[in-house]
Parts: structure tokens; C-alpha cells; sequence
């Protein structure tokens, strides 16, 4: 899929319709992210990039929802890919909490 942002276009490896549970797509979406980000970027993923469980989250003081965090990404990436990347035929969708997260809801 292309997330389109202000700065560019992100190609990922990553089709929101082929998940049929938010864990399955986080989990995908993370490491198409990663991809990417090591690709693109030169950046090492294990530092950038971060996966949280809805435990983990709710831990932090945020909602329990799988999330997806990547502060040194494109300005605002967070925000455009939570336009995009959905499936509201299997009952989940994204939402940003900041600029630079995605949080897969219900």
C-alpha cells in the first residue's frame, strides 16, 4: 500500500485488507514499517520503531489498543496512515494519538 503524507509517499508492504483482527494487521504493519524504515531511512527499527500490546499501552497511560510508534518518521506520517489504513469489514480501524503513532481500535 502507499500512504500518501505531505513530504512523500510510503511504500509498505502492507494490505489492511488481508487482516482480519487488529493484531494480526498492527503486527504486519509494524514490520512492513520496519522494512521501510531500514530501506528508506538507513534506520535501525528495533531502536525507531515500536510495537506495544493494549496491555503495554494501558501501561503507559494510553488506551488499550495494539499500537504501532515511529517518532523519527516522515512529519506527521502517523496521522495520514490512520486515514488509510483500515478494515472496517472485520471490525477494526486505525486512529493516531500523536503524530507519529497509529493505534488499532475497535
Amino acid at each position: 500500500m502507499e500512504i500518501q503524507t505531505d513530504c512523500e509517499v510510503m511504500k509498505l508492504n502492507f494490505n489492511p485488507a488481508k487482516y482480519k483482527t487488529q493484531a494480526g494487521a498492527a503486527k504486519a504493519f509494524h514490520k512492513a514499517l520496519c522494512k521501510f524504515a531500514k530501506e528508506v531511512y538507513g534506520q535501525v527499527p528495533d531502536v525507531e520503531i515500536h510495537l506495544h500490546s493494549p496491555e503495554q499501552s494501558k501501561e503507559r497511560g494510553y488506551g488499550p489498543s495494539w499500537r504501532v510508534s515511529w517518532e523519527a518518521g516522515p512529519f506527521e506520517w502517523g496521522i495520514y496512515a490512520s486515514q488509510q489504513v483500515l478494515n472496517y469489514e472485520a471490525g477494526w480501524y486505525t486512529e493516531p494519538y500523536y503524530s507519529f503513532d497509529v493505534c488499532f481500535a475497535k
